[in-house]
Order: C-alpha cells, then sequence, then structure tokens
C-alpha cells in the first residue's frame, strides 16, 4: 500500500478482500507508523483522513446540496498534498448524494480529481461489493490499485490476538491464558469456516471475556478471574450448539473407539463399522485432502437393517447430538425442477428470495451430517449438483454465494445390490462366517442407476447386511430400554422378562423388512398394554414384561401373578 501511494499515476490503493481479514486494520497499521516516523521520509508528512460516506451525505435531502459540500472537500484537498483519503466500504461512493433523474453522484465527482492525481485516497471493499459495484464502473475501476487482502494464517492469526490480548484482559478484567489464544484459534478454524480469520478468532475469545466476566460478578479473592480453553469453548457452544465437552475431548481417544462408540448404536453391521471408522479416523486426523469434505460414504442394503441409525449414530458421536443430521429424501427431488429447492430459484422465478434447503442447511450447520436417502430416486439433474459438493466440497446456490461443505460427512443411501447380499446369519452353530459382499458385483449394480463419475467420488461403500435373530434381540432390548426410560419418566418402573425379549426377537424376524417389523412388534405387545395400564385410576408403580404359558407376551402389574 505503501509502494502505491508512492506512485505517480493511480496512486490509490484499494483494499478488497472477505469481511473480517483485516483491510481496517491495514489502513489504521499505516497511519501508525506514519505517526510513528516508521516509514519512508517521502510519506511522513501523510496525514490519513477517514471520510465516513454516510456523513457527506447526512442532510443533503435537497438537489443540489451534496455536490457543494463534496466540491468544498475537494478543494481541500487539493491545496494540501499530504492528505490521504480513506473510504471504508468505497463501493458506497457509487449512488451516494445522488438526486432523482441526476448521474451526479460521489463517485462521479472524484474521477476528475483522482485521474489528474490531485487527490489521493484509500478505499476498502469486499471482493463481492468490489467486483458489483467498482468493476461494474470501467472509469472508476481503472482510477484505483487493486491489493488484494487474503486471510491470515492460523500462525498469523494467533500472533494477532497475542497483540490484542493485554486489551480484552484490560477492558474486561479478566486474565487471558496463552491456551485460550490457542483455542480460539484452533476452534474458530475448525468450527466457523464461514467466517474469516482474524475476526472470528477474536470474536470468539471476547464472546470467551464477556461470559467469564458476566459470571463472575464480584472479583474473585485470588484475583482476576482466568480465561482459558473452556471458556472459549464453552462461547462456542453457545454459537453452534455443539456440547462444549464435544469440542474439547480428546479426540484422539474417541477416534481410537470409534468402533465401540458406533457399536453401541448400530448391531449387526460389523463391517459396516468398521469401514465408517475408517474414513473418519483418516478425515479427522488431517491427513485427507483438506478442500474435500470430511467424507462420503455409500450405504447399501435393505431397508430396516441400519443405514440410517449409522448417519445418526455418527452424529451423535462427532458433535454430541443425533439431531445434527440434515435428511434429504431424494424420492421427493424426482423431477429436473427440484434443483431449486436444495440450492433456491435462480432470478425472476417464484421463491428466489427463499433459501435452497440444502445450500440452508450447510450455511447454518457448516459441521454436520447430510444424508441423501435412497439416491437412485433422484433426478440426473440433482446428481449433477452433488457433484460439485462431494468433489470440492463446495456449492454455489441460486444467489451466487459459495457454500462451504469441506466440513461436513455425506452419507448416501441406496437400496441397489441388495439381492446379491449375504442371507441373514442362521440361527445356531455354523461352520464358517457368511461370505461377503462381492465389491465388484455392487459397483456394476449400481453403475446401471448412477453415473460412474458420481461412485467414483465415493470415499467407501459401505454393505449393510440383512440382520440376524441374535441381532434382533439386541435390539430389542435397547428398544425395551428406552421404553423403560420414558416409563420412568411417568413414575412407573418396567421390568422386562429375558424370554420375553428372545420371543419379541422372534415375532419380529422378517428379513425383507429388517428391524422395523421388531419396532412394531414392541409398540403393539408392549407399549400399547402399558399405556392402559398407566390410565388406570391408580397406575401401578412396578410393571413387569413376560411371557404367558402359551408362549405370548404379557404386560401386567409386578404384583399379578403371571
Amino acid at each position: 500500500m505503501a509502494r502505491t501511494l508512492l506512485r505517480r499515476t493511480k496512486s490509490n490503493p484499494v483494499l478488497p478482500g472477505d469481511a473480517g481479514v483485516g483491510k481496517t486494520a491495514i489502513v489504521e497499521a499505516l497511519a501508525q507508523r506514519i505517526a510513528a516516523g516508521n516509514v519512508r521520509p517521502e510519506l511522513r508528512d501523510l496525514r490519513i483522513v477517514e471520510i465516513p460516506v454516510a456523513a457527506l451525505v447526512a442532510g443533503t435531502q435537497y438537489r443540489g446540496e451534496f455536490e457543494p459540500r463534496l466540491r468544498q472537500l475537494v478543494a481541500e484537498v487539493r491545496g494540501d498534498p499530504r492528505i490521504v483519503l480513506f473510504f471504508d466500504e468505497v463501493h458506497t461512493l457509487l449512488g451516494a448524494g445522488a438526486a432523482e433523474g441526476a448521474p451526479l453522484d460521489a463517485a462521479n465527482i472524484l474521477k476528475p480529481a483522482l485521474a489528474r492525481g490531485e487527490v489521493r485516497c484509500i478505499g476498502a471493499t469486499t471482493f463481492e461489493e468490489y467486483r458489483r459495484h467498482v468493476e461494474g464502473d470501467a472509469a472508476l475501476a481503472r482510477r484505483f490499485q487493486p491489493l488484494a487482502v487474503g486471510e491470515p494464517s492460523p500462525g498469523e492469526a494467533l500472533a494477532i490476538l497475542r497483540q490484542l490480548a493485554p486489551r480484552f484482559a484490560q477492558h474486561h478484567g479478566v486474565r487471558i491464558d496463552d491456551a485460550a489464544l490457542d483455542a480460539a484459534v484452533r476452534l474458530a478454524v475448525s468450527y466457523l469456516p464461514e467466517r474469516r480469520l482474524p475476526d472470528k478468532a477474536i470474536d470468539l475469545l471476547d464472546e470467551a471475556c464477556a461470559r467469564v466476566r458476566l459470571r463472575t460478578l464480584r472479583p474473585s479473592e485470588g484475583g482476576q478471574a482466568a480465561i482459558g480453553a473452556d471458556d472459549v469453548a464453552a462461547a462456542l457452544a453457545d454459537w453452534t450448539g455443539i456440547a462444549a465437552g464435544r469440542l474439547m475431548a480428546d479426540e484422539r481417544q474417541q477416534l481410537r473407539a470409534m468402533e465401540d462408540l458406533l457399536a453401541q448404536r448400530v448391531f449387526g453391521q460389523a463391517e459396516a463399522v468398521a469401514a465408517v471408522a475408517r474414513v473418519l479416523r483418516l478425515a479427522r486426523t488431517g491427513l485427507k485432502d483438506p478442500n474435500r469434505p470430511v467424507g462420503v460414504l455409500l450405504f447399501l442394503g435393505p431397508t430396516g437393517v441400519g443405514k440410517t441409525e449409522m448417519a445418526r449414530a455418527v452424529a451423535d458421536v462427532l458433535y454430541g447430538d443425533p439431531d445434527w443430521l440434515s435428511r434429504f429424501d431424494m424420492s421427493e427431488y424426482g423431477e429436473a425442477h427440484t434443483v431449486s429447492r436444495l440450492i433456491g430459484a435462480p432470478p425472476g422465478y417464484v421463491g428466489h428470495d427463499e433459501p435452497g434447503q440444502l445450500s440452508e442447511a450447510l450455511r447454518r450447520r457448516p459441521q454436520s451430517v447430510v444424508l441423501f436417502d435412497e439416491i437412485e430416486k433422484a433426478h440426473p439433474q440433482v446428481l449433477d449438483l452433488f457433484l460439485q459438493l462431494v468433489d470440492a466440497g463446495r456449492l454455489t446456490d441460486a444467489r451466487g454465494h459459495v457454500v462451504d461443505g469441506r466440513q461436513a460427512l455425506f452419507i448416501v443411501t441406496s437400496n441397489l445390490g441388495t439381492t446379491i447380499l449375504p442371507p441373514p446369519r442362521p440361527i445356531g452353530f455354523v461352520k464358517a462366517a457368511p461370505p461377503a459382499a462381492a465389491p465388484g458385483g455392487l459397483v456394476a449394480t449400481l453403475a446401471e442407476a448412477l453415473r460412474p463419475e458420481f461412485i467414483n467420488r465415493v470415499d467407501a461403500i459401505v454393505p449393510f447386511l440383512p440382520l440376524g435373530l441374535p441381532d434382533l434381540e439386541r435390539i430389542a432390548q435397547r428398544l425395551l430400554h428406552d421404553l423403560a426410560q420414558r416409563a420412568a419418566a411417568q413414575g412407573v418402573a418396567l421390568d422386562v422378562a429375558p424370554a420375553a425379549v428372545a420371543v419379541l426377537a422372534a415375532l419380529g424376524l422378517d428379513p425383507a423388512f429388517g428391524a422395523r417389523p421388531l419396532r412394531r412388534a414392541v409398540e403393539r405387545l408392549v407399549a400399547e398394554p402399558l399405556a392402559q395400564l398407566l390410565l388406570r385410576d391408580r397406575p401401578p408403580a412396578a410393571v413387569r414384561v413376560a411371557i404367558d404359558a402359551d408362549a405370548e407376551v404379557v404386560v401386567a402389574p409386578a404384583d399379578d401373578a403371571l
């Protein structure tokens, strides 16, 4: 910027850059160096004067009132070559002060003075506003020298925070640990990808200090309150909704135990659990391409075998809440025009002001699990939209905004290829494990419905096997445990006999429909009779689920003889 100010022509630097990267701070740093004399002799006499465009326009409601004010400013600057004007949000000069029917605005008044070199100015704006407004006016753009301002690296952002930390500590009356600075940069980079450094790290640190300051209404006896990494995580948890404990958890230990954590939610799918854990470990250790999503997984298997439950389990393990799952039923996107539902309607169409469902989900929760259910039912144009998302990790919506999907895990499910999967495990002793599905057969079946370029972008094809009776017994225990917790909230203790679990699992065994018949059997044979008991004038304090002499499930108060 100093080099541009020393030029004979076009000595008007403009700083385009994303919001929050420090454009205004760069100009302030230059002014501070000039005041301290830490510049070349030719620049030591310069005075950088910020001109708010709103202040120029204020009070000029009638035509002819604005022009004399701006011409007076130009005349004053022309008489003192040491003055350099600074316009923050320089694109607002276009149209500023223009009366109805008169094209003479602030930019057009300044153009002659800028062209002759009588006025030097510095501008700052975003890339989008620069392209839309400044570059759109070629006569104005050629009078400026653009100097793009990029986002600082995490190391540079940490150095900036260390310089700002004493100011925040003095303002809030706290003590900021180095661990808090490291956490502010690390967590901001990981969980706020839609914003830019150093602004997002500074905001996060300021929020953490304000939370601690509000919590400690009176100074502690030991002196100032300390801001640590946990306080920064708590502030980020308020913004994102991710549990603070999950943010600060030892991710290495979590990744090592990934199979065990997933197996607690998904039963009978050991191979699928192992495949998902491998992809997550590769992504979370930082060895995966940072310009691609966390992972792209294709789940294959019949209905009711745990594909959706696996997606919810992954969301729970990664983010501490299974609701961090955005689900899209591809049967609703079978027509070409449904692309607009995902990314928004194009300009001129009804609903252009409404955001797209997919783009808005990624914008609100960049770190999430996105599930595309039954992908084979989607229209080919919808699949074309997914190609750039699963390959480059970004998506351009109808408004032209780039949506970042590099922090998301994409899971695609399909029922294709289920006929070549092995049958359920037989009951009793077997001499050998059931054969695994042939990957080549699965890929060939997928190629009949999905494009090869889409299949080629999938990180792992995960087959889900049909469930056997032992798997259904574990699922029945889980369903009954959840039902017992809901009954306990109503003041009723539920006791289930092991024999009843086996009978329910046998009744729910249907390889064609997976575990869903079991859920219906538990609701019909246990939940509905339990609801009848709760509707009594005097509900029982304890209820037992067992089987009678005819091997039928019976739900009765624990005091009654079964």
